[in-house]
């Protein structure tokens, strides 16, 4: 009887811990659009501005966006974070043009770095005048993204890479995301990189201070994927197919799906089965699009097209198929 009361006292003991846990949430507009944050129906920052921290965060939320320029469209998103987290969520544009709210990284809460971005501390009702913490804002932050790929070269062999990795670095912490196990068939893949570099300058009321954000991306993109025999085993697919599915976010998703990608042949089939994890035809035409150039029957590429819900896609597809 003892034992088992020191079991519940435990659990509950540990659900008390898990319940009081808080996490912080980044907000910014890769292209300075303002913005007011909502959290749980609750406006966060009196002031727009195109980059925002609420900070003691709980950790299941649902967070509605809307911009300074009416004309701009809402933007809704339930979002159940990892407590203990700095979570940041980005807005960007699509291909379309249109304004998309996608989630980018995270961070352990005691290696988070001041990001530059206006900071004001979670509330549950409304405020009025300047919430920010200005304290915690600097003028100029600079914020690098890099994504590398260790290249392999096989011959007749197959062999498994020790690590290809997604790292994010923001202000000197890193976060690391590795992908192992891989098989590759029998293939050479020979990358080489290129550079994106967005700058965003905002500024806000005399009360609120001035941010200049660099956002620097670094992706390697394939040269010449030549020597392919065959695709990827169906194990090690499976292997990849799940790791993909588990992700939460279609960003996620989508970075998960392309490093598994540059480092094996694949078919025109499961590139089809890579694109049914993503539920719009925008997510599933731009892994399309990226795995071409490592499929092994490119003859067959057009059954790709099996999955999109619009004719249009199809369209742009076929077109993206007739320039390569």
């Amino acid at each position: 009887m003892k034992t088992q009361l020191s079991i519940f006292a435990g659990l509950f003991f540990m659900s008390l811990i898990t319940f009081g846990q808080k996490v912080n949430l980044v907000i910014f507009a890769e292209d300075g659009d303002k913005f007011y944050a909502y959290i749980n129906g609750i406006k966060q920052n009196n002031v727009a501005e195109s980059n925002v921290k609420v900070t003691e965060v709980t950790p299941n939320i649902s967070l509605r966006i809307e911009f300074e320029d009416k004309a701009l469209p809402i933007l809704k998103q339930n979002m159940a974070l990892e407590a203990g987290f700095e979570h940041t969520a980005k807005i960007k544009r699509d291909m379309k043009k249109q304004l998309k709210l996608r989630y980018f990284g995270s961070v352990p809460l005691n290696e988070a770095t001041n990001t530059g971005a206006s900071t004001v501390a979670y509330h549950t009702a409304e405020t009025t005048g300047n919430n920010y913490n200005t304290a915690t804002s600097n003028d100029n932050t600079n914020t690098t993204v890099t994504t590398t790929t260790r290249t392999t070269t096989t011959g007749n062999t197959t062999t498994n890479p020790n690590n290809v990795g997604v790292n994010i670095s923001m202000n000197g912490t890193g976060i690391n995301m590795n992908v192992n196990g891989m098989d590759i068939e029998d293939h050479t893949n020979v990358h080489s990189s290129t550079s994106t570099t967005v700058t965003t300058t905002s500024s806000s009321s005399s009360s609120s201070p001035k941010n200049n954000t660099t956002y620097t991306e670094t992706q390697s993109s394939p040269t010449t994927v030549s020597g392919c025999r065959g695709a990827m085993q169906q194990a090690s697919f499976d292997k990849m197919k799940q790791s993909v599915e588990s992700k939460p976010f279609s960003d996620t998703k989508m970075s998960t799906a392309k490093v598994a990608t540059k480092n094996n042949c694949i078919s025109a089939n499961q590139v089809k089965e890579i694109c049914k994890l993503f539920s719009m035809d925008e997510d599933k035409l731009t892994y399309a699009k990226f795995a071409y150039d490592y499929c092994v029957d490119k003859g067959n590429y057009y059954q790709v097209s099996e999955v999109f819900s619009f004719s249009s896609t199809t369209d742009e597809l076929n077109t993206f198929l007739e320039n390569h």
